[in-house]
C-alpha cells in the first residue's frame, strides 16, 4: 500500500476506540472507496463517503432508526468522541461493522422473496420518522415533473434525429421505436393526471417513505441469518414506496428476455405480505412501470454526449434488448393490474 495512503488510513482509524491489526493494512487497495480492516473487535469497514456533513448526520439517524425498527443494515461505529464520522482534511470517512453474507442471486425466486420482504420492511419501518423541513426539501423528489421532463427530452431527440441529414445505426434504431415508446410515456402520464392534485398531495404527506434506490448486487447482501442487509445508505430519498419497487422490478426484468408477468406478480405479492400498498399506490406503480425508464437511460447516455461516444456491438445489442423488454411489458403490466387479483390489492 502507498505510504501516504497508509498514513491517511492510520490517522482516520486512530479516532476510534479499537486496535488495528497492522498486517491487515498491507492488503488495502487505495483505488477503492471502502476498505476492510481487521481489529481487536473483529473486521470493520472504513468508507470514504462523498456526501456532506448534514446528510451524514441524517444518514446516521436513519440507520439507527431503521435498525431499531427491524431493518438489517450495518451499525455505524462511533469515534472516541462519540461522532459517527471523521473529517480528515476535506474528506469524510465512516466506519461500519462488517456483515458476513453472500451476494443475492436475482435469478433465484427464493432470494427474490427475501429481497422483496426486506425492501417492504425497509419502507414500513421508515414511516413515522421525524424529518426536518430542511431535510424534507433536500430528500423529496418531484416524480411527476421528472417523468414529464424525460418525455419532453425523448420528443426533442425524435424531432432532432428525424431532421438530421445523417443517421447512424443508433439513430435509426431510436426512430424505429420512438413512437411506441412515446405512447407508453403518454399512458403513464395519463394515469397520474387522472387523479387530482389534492389526492396526490394527500398521498405524499401520509405515505411517503425513505427509498433505498441502490439495488445492485454490491449494495445488498443476504446475511448468514438469511436476512437482507442494506449496505449503502448514501442515496436515500423521500418518495412513494412504488419507486423502489419499479427500480427492483426493472433490474430483475432486465435479466429476462421479455417482461415476465408471473415473476412480477410473485415479487409484488412478496412485498405486499409485509407492507401492503394502497389502491392509489398500486395505480402509481402501474404508471411508473409503464414509463420506459430503461429505454430513456440507454439512449440518454448516448444522446447526452451528442452521439459522439462509440457504441460497440455488445452495447448496441443491449439497446435492442432493452427495446424488446420495454415493448413487451405493457401487455404484461396491463394483464396483472387489470386482473381482479386480491393478492396484489388492499
Amino acid at each position: 500500500m502507498d505510504a501516504f495512503f497508509s498514513d491517511l488510513v492510520k490517522k482516520v482509524i486512530a479516532n476510534y476506540p479499537l486496535e488495528v491489526k497492522q498486517k491487515s493494512l498491507e492488503f488495502i487497495d487505495e483505488k477503492k472507496a471502502e476498505w476492510p480492516i481487521d481489529t481487536n473487535i473483529g473486521e470493520v469497514f472504513l468508507k470514504k463517503v462523498i456526501i456532506n456533513e448534514i446528510y451524514i448526520e441524517f444518514m446516521i439517524y436513519v440507520v439507527d432508526y431503521l435498525r431499531d425498527n427491524g431493518v438489517f443494515t450495518p451499525e455505524v461505529l462511533t469515534t472516541k468522541m462519540g461522532e459517527g464520522f471523521v473529517k480528515y482534511k476535506d474528506d469524510y470517512f465512516m466506519l461500519f461493522e462488517a456483515v458476513n453474507g453472500r451476494i443475492p442471486d436475482f435469478e433465484s425466486e427464493e432470494d427474490l422473496n427475501i429481497i422483496m420482504n426486506g425492501i417492504a420492511t425497509f419502507h414500513k419501518a421508515s414511516k413515522g420518522m421525524e424529518i426536518t423541513h430542511e431535510q424534507f426539501s433536500t430528500l423529496q423528489t418531484d416524480w411527476k415533473n421528472d417523468l414529464k421532463n424525460k418525455f419532453l427530452k425523448l420528443t426533442k431527440w425524435k424531432d432532432e434525429k428525424a431532421k438530421a441529414k445523417h443517421q447512424n445505426e443508433v439513430d435509426k434504431l431510436f426512430l424505429k421505436n420512438i413512437n411506441q415508446i412515446l405512447m407508453q410515456c403518454e399512458k403513464a402520464l395519463t394515469i397520474i393526471e387522472n387523479y387530482s392534485i389534492a389526492e396526490l398531495g394527500e398521498e405524499k404527506e401520509s405515505d411517503k417513505t425513505i427509498s433505498y434506490q441502490k439495488f445492485d448486487e454490491r449494495n445488498l447482501t443476504i446475511g448468514e441469518d438469511a436476512n437482507l442487509y442494506f449496505l449503502d445508505m448514501s442515496s436515500l430519498k423521500l418518495e412513494l414506496p412504488v419507486h423502489d419497487l419499479r427500480r427492483i422490478l426493472n433490474m430483475v426484468m432486465n435479466k429476462e428476455k421479455t417482461w415476465n408477468v408471473k415473476l412480477m406478480m410473485k415479487m409484488i405479492i412478496a412485498y405486499q405480505e409485509v407492507n401492503p400498498l394502497t389502491c392509489l399506490q398500486l395505480r402509481f406503480l402501474k404508471a411508473d412501470l409503464l414509463f420506459p425508464h430503461l429505454f430513456y437511460v440507454v439512449f440518454s447516455e448516448y444522446y447526452h454526449n451528442d452521439g459522439i461516444i462509440t457504441i460497440n456491438a455488445s452495447q448496441f445489442s443491449q439497446m435492442k434488448k432493452v427495446i424488446t423488454l420495454e415493448l413487451s411489458k405493457e401487455k404484461a403490466i396491463s394483464s396483472l393490474f387489470g386482473q381482479k387479483n386480491e393478492a396484489i390489492k388492499d
